[in-house]
């Protein structure tokens, strides 16, 4: 049970970090709820069609390199027509250029969730000598599918906001969270069919979390620029804080004092 509490206290961590992000034009935290709820039931219904998929594949040649693509596709492009889902048929609740990566993050979220609770149920009981909470591979799995769903979603908020070029940013974005997860999943098949992670393994491993969170750091800089802009292009609010927040509370402040000034000068 402590094992599952934990998973759910992580999971209610990241999800805070996401909402954080919605800083200019927050979404109701029911519609938080209810798309993680959504990303969590359509994990349950993927995971039955990729098994049903590879009884129809049966056993090929390189099975890890099958099993990752299989995930990889499926995985992303539900996650994608999620969101594209939430955009069309709840436009109300999709009306920021963030709610793309918002949304894609808390989707992936729930995929996780269910995800970790399908290979924790596989986990020998009692727990391994190291204890009986979440084990260090779950974090990353959490935070991986987070990323990728960001990712994967981005583009659907520019599409919403009928911004320019977003069906070619939305083939990149989509690419690069296939490409990530295919890798990822490769690299963790391979691995478990060995029975151990060679050094190459451990360093790519390494570098794609490093290179996801830092693609999904850019895109969430990006999207909250965006809806400032759209929402409160004079808030002083930011992603940034201490010391971050030193320069950009400056930088605002300058620029709210100039606006004044133009407005004053411009008064007959």
């Amino acid at each position: 049970m402590i094992v599952y509490l934990t998973l759910a206290v992580c999971a209610l961590l990241a999800l805070l970090l996401i909402y954080r992000y919605d800083l200019y034009e927050k979404e109701p935290l029911y519609m938080v709820a209810l798309v993680a709820t959504v990303g969590a039931g359509a994990m349950w219904g993927v995971g039955h069609v990729e098994d049903y998929v590879l009884d129809l594949i049966g056993a090929p040649p390189r099975r890890g390199v099958v099993l990752a693509a299989i995930a990889a596709s499926f995985e992303e492009l539900t996650r994608l027509l999620i969101v594209i889902a939430i955009a069309w048929l709840i436009p109300k609740q999709f009306n920021d250029p963030m709610d793309g990566i918002i949304y894609g993050s808390v989707v992936g979220l729930g995929m996780a969730v269910t995800e970790s609770v399908y290979y924790m149920s596989l986990t020998a009981w009692p727990p391994p000598p190291e204890g009986p909470f979440i084990p260090p591979t779950e974090i990353v799995r959490l935070c991986g599918h987070l990323v990728m769903g960001g990712i994967t979603g981005f583009a659907v908020g520019m599409m919403r906001m009928e911004m320019k070029r977003w069906i070619a940013v939305l083939l990149g974005c989509v690419s690069i969270s296939m490409t990530m997860h295919f890798l990822w999943d490769w690299i963790a098949f391979d691995a478990a069919m060995r029975g151990e992670m060679l050094s190459w393994q451990t360093i790519s491993a390494a570098a794609m979390m490093l290179f996801g969170m830092v693609f999904y750091g850019v895109l969430v800089v990006i999207g909250s620029d965006w809806s400032r802009r759209e929402f409160a292009p004079h808030s002083a609010r930011s992603l940034w804080k201490w010391p971050f927040t030193l320069l950009v509370r400056r930088d605002f402040s300058e620029a709210s004092r100039s606006t004044t000034h133009q407005d004053r000068d411009s008064t007959p």
